[in-house]
């Protein structure tokens, strides 16, 4: 089982660039807000260059992470407490396949 210290990292290649990745993730994240709506009390976030700080509230724990792009690739850690840890490997499983949908081949 893992600890409420152990974070979940998850990486998910692209060949889009930084720039593009950033784009697609920022743009991405109101519906990705939507999606967590139910589950999620609130969420904050901020950008420092090609690194998004995030803050979420769920079941009354606090989730913190950060996603890391990079030219190939794109990090997401997840700091998740308690009760969430337990499930954390559904949650980094849900996390690549949203990613990858954002991330996959070049849109015009």
């Amino acid at each position: 089982m893992m600890s409420a210290r152990e974070p979940v990292t998850v990486t998910i290649s692209h060949r889009l660039g930084r720039d593009e990745a950033k784009r697609r993730i920022d743009s991405g994240l109101d519906t990705i807000r939507t999606e967590i709506a139910a589950y999620i009390k609130s969420m904050e976030y901020s950008w420092d260059g090609y690194r998004l700080d995030f803050r979420a509230s769920a079941m009354m724990q606090t989730i913190t992470g950060r996603i890391d792009i990079h030219d190939e690739f794109v990090r997401v850690e997840l700091g998740l407490p308690g009760l969430l840890a337990m499930i954390g490997k559904k949650i980094a499983g849900r996390i690549e396949r949203t990613a990858a949908t954002l991330l996959e081949g070049p849109k015009g």
